[in-house]
């Protein structure tokens, strides 16, 4: 499992093989530990990017509140910049010396590339170094973060060399058309409203992102004209990854349906680089069982945004975030038609909607750890174990719009969903979830052509339900009559909601 650890240098990419369910904080610092021995932490692993809430060291990390369980997790901590060199050689076997600090602690021998200073406060700190005496020691690895090749193998022809330094390159291109077919995304017009309406009332001001459930509707008769063709990127060049030609046909979807959104538990933060935190969901396990039960699936994601200036799309936390989606929805590095919404308001108060995608190869980087997020959120910093070309020559960044592909948009009405119900997850919103909220909606059943079922075929209605029915019992029988008009709603359930909405039994 990757946890991400965001400090204030940086975000380190933790990796480690315990099950999620036995990692705890002791874990990560000692993962972290390996390659950066002599850290200082001026506060605790927290979940908050203000660091104001420590992890309880306690309990395995699983159990704290507001955490779910996934690769990528973020997690906070502050620390002295001046202890955290990497020692990505180690230890030599001929020299198992130790140096003892002041404080009585042992620190392992100095490896190639770091030594032992005496810091101002008169401790000993390893640092990295390099020994100007001698420039062959100066970077002994590959890269930055790797192994001499000597380590690697004994011997290099250079066409091995060229193979091997290959998969480091990217050769930055933009790709011109997404994977989602002529007909574009079909967003549900009562969900994005009721949306944007509540961005309104903090102006804007405040980031919030949203999933969207939905349907892929593939084209007829559409194939590849080799289906064992190579979806690799072609090698091309010394060392540079070339996406794939464009001339290749490619398999799209027809267009992407949204029936509704669904917005878990999260904090705006203007801290995070997200612009938003996400907290534990209790509801996650329902939400999916009942969209599959609906025939619905994940199709995308909507963040909404503050104004922004001219050309500025996403930030690069964004557009790595809607890569890690997309290679969720893909199980890898693969096109997908899953989409990404920006909602956010025009110099004018227009609310602005627009879907795109991010590239493959954007995908490949993020899937490679090649991305990271900098000072500028406007570009995408490229990690220094890779090098990113762009007009033939080395870029320590890259522009975020050269990985975007916009999809058309259209809207749409739902058939199946009406959407009247308060949504779950929105503090101060002037409606919440509540018993009442269920007996205002269905008591307009027999009203302007209303029935029952069409009133509780609310996608944040149903998911109400859920915290009262059995999901696996009672959920699959709704949802059979939600989806197809003509299978009536047994009488019983009727006869239960209505009870559980307080309503006098007229249905």
């Amino acid at each position: 499992m990757i946890i991400r650890v965001r400090t204030n240098i940086g975000i380190w990419r933790v990796t480690i093989a315990s099950p999620p369910s036995s990692i705890t904080t002791q874990t990560i610092l000692d993962t972290i530990a390996q390659t950066r021995p002599h850290v200082v932490y001026e506060s605790p692993l927290s979940l908050d990017p203000k660091c104001s809430e420590p992890i309880d060291t306690s309990r395995p990390l699983c159990e704290q509140r507001g955490v779910q369980m996934r690769d990528g997790l973020m997690i906070y901590c502050k620390v002295d910049a001046s202890t955290c060199a990497e020692n990505t050689v180690g230890n030599t076997k001929s020299n198992n010396t130790s140096t003892t600090t002041s404080g009585g602690d042992e620190l392992p021998s100095s490896s190639a590339n770091t030594k032992c200073i005496i810091d101002k406060d008169g401790c000993i700190k390893l640092i990295h170094t390099t020994d100007e005496s001698n420039p062959n020691k100066a970077d002994l690895g590959f890269r930055k973060g790797l192994m001499p090749l000597r380590d690697i193998k004994k011997s290099w022809t250079l066409n091995e060399f060229t193979q091997m330094d290959d998969k480091f390159n990217f050769k930055i291109k933009r790709q011109e058309k997404s994977f989602v077919g002529v007909d574009g995304l079909h967003l549900e017009s009562g969900a994005v409203e009721s949306f944007q309406n509540y961005l309104r009332r903090f102006q804007f001001r405040q980031q919030r992102f949203g999933y969207l459930y939905g349907r892929f509707v593939e084209e007829e008769d559409e194939t590849k004209e080799d289906e064992e063709e190579d979806r690799s990127h072609i090698r091309q060049g010394w060392g540079a990854r070339m996406p794939k030609n464009e001339e290749s046909k490619i398999k799209k979807n027809k267009k992407v349906i949204v029936e509704a959104i669904y917005e878990p538990p999260q904090e705006a933060d203007a801290d995070a680089a997200e612009g938003f935190v996400i907290l534990d969901d209790d509801q996650e396990e329902n939400v999916e069982q009942m969209a599959s039960l609906l025939g619905l699936q994940k199709v995308g994601w909507i963040v909404g945004q503050p104004p922004r200036e001219t050309g500025f799309q996403f930030s690069a936390a964004e557009v790595i975030m809607a890569a890690e989606l997309q290679l969720e929805c893909a199980q890898g590095v693969e096109e997908t038609p899953f989409v990404t919404v920006r909602c956010t308001v025009g110099d004018e108060g227009q609310v602005i909607v627009e879907a795109f995608q991010v590239s493959l190869q954007c995908m490949e980087m993020v899937a490679e750890e090649a991305l990271d997020i900098g000072p500028n959120p406007g570009f995408c910093y490229v990690n220094e174990t890779f090098t990113a070309i762009q007009e033939g020559k080395p870029s320590p960044t890259v522009e975020n719009n050269f990985f975007l592909t916009l999809v058309p948009i259209h809207g749409y009405q739902s058939d199946m969903f009406v959407t009247q119900f308060p949504f779950a997850n929105r503090p101060f919103d002037d409606r919440q979830q509540t018993h009442d909220e269920m007996k205002r909606q269905l008591t307009k059943s027999g009203q302007a052509g209303w029935t029952f079922i069409d009133l509780l075929s609310d996608f944040a209605l149903l998911l109400y339900l859920c915290k009262f029915l059995d999901v696996s019992q009672d959920m699959p029988k709704i949802c059979e009559s939600v989806k197809d008009r003509e299978v009536l709603l047994d009488d019983g359930y009727k006869i239960i909601i209505s009870s559980m909405a307080g309503m006098d039994g007229s249905y």
